[in-house]
Parts: C-alpha cells; structure tokens; sequence
C-alpha cells in the first residue's frame, strides 16, 4: 500500500464497521465544541408536556443562538427579539448529527446544512426538512422549553 495515498471516506468507514470499529463511523456525528456559550441543562427527566428551565435570558442576546438540554436532548435556541424566544430539537433532519449555533442560525457540522434561527427552515442542505420547533417562553429570569 502506499502510504502517501489516502482512503476514500467510504472506504475508510465501510471497513471500521467491518472490523466492529461502528464507534468510529459515529464518531462522524458528534458535534465540536463552539465559543458560543451552552445554556444550562435541565436536571432530572420530567414527563412530557412539561415546560423546562433550559437556560437564563441574559445569557442569549437579541439575535442570538444557544443551547439546552431537556431529559438529556439537546435543543436549540434563537432570540429574535427582546420578548420571545424560539426552540427547535438539535437533530439535524439529514442524518441527526447534533446542530450547533452559529451566529442568527445552527449549523450541522457533519455534513454542511445549515438552518434559519427564525424559522428553523433550511438555508443549504443536504437538508431537506426544517428543524423540529419546540413550545418555547419566558419565564421571568428563565428560557422554558416544553418537554
């Protein structure tokens, strides 16, 4: 083999799941750390329908995205304004990899889609599908997201 010539990505993670490597061919689907700071995690599970402190409101500016966690799943956050706050489920509608904030907007750092913060619409896949919106309020001091 010549070790200056590189596997094709395919290639590379059809083999790792040959040879029971299935952690690596995950590992394509694990989000990187960004500056933007992470909004807290809600604590123990609560039952569905119940609205979740996922972070404060002074953490996200106006024009801002954020992340949560409610019973251990990611969500995400945009603030358009001083008086509402948007939720969508993290999960990329391409292949579930984890989005993340960038900017107004969420990017996927798996494969590329990117995701309007206002509406949670598609700006450039592979993408087909809008992100999953979630019941979000202010409560008080607090972003409520509804589990």
């Amino acid at each position: 083999m010549n070790p200056e010539k590189s596997l094709p990505r395919r290639s590379l993670l059809l083999g790792a799941g040959a040879l029971g490597g299935s952690a690596l061919a995950l590992s394509a689907c694990t989000a990187s750390p960004t500056d933007t700071p992470a909004t807290t995690a809600a604590g123990p599970s609560v039952p569905a329908g119940t609205a979740v402190k996922v972070g404060k409101l002074s953490d996200v500016s106006v024009g801002g995205t954020a992340t949560g966690k409610i019973n251990g799943k990611t969500v995400v956050i945009f603030r358009p304004d001083d008086k509402t706050v948007l939720a969508y489920d993290a999960a990329c509608t391409h292949a579930g990899c984890p989005v993340a904030p960038a900017g107004e907007d969420f990017q996927c750092p798996c494969h590329g889609s990117s995701f309007k913060g206002s509406d949670g619409s598609v700006i450039n896949g592979p993408a087909q599908a809008p992100l999953a919106r979630l019941k979000a309020a202010i409560d008080g001091e607090w972003i409520t997201v509804t589990a």
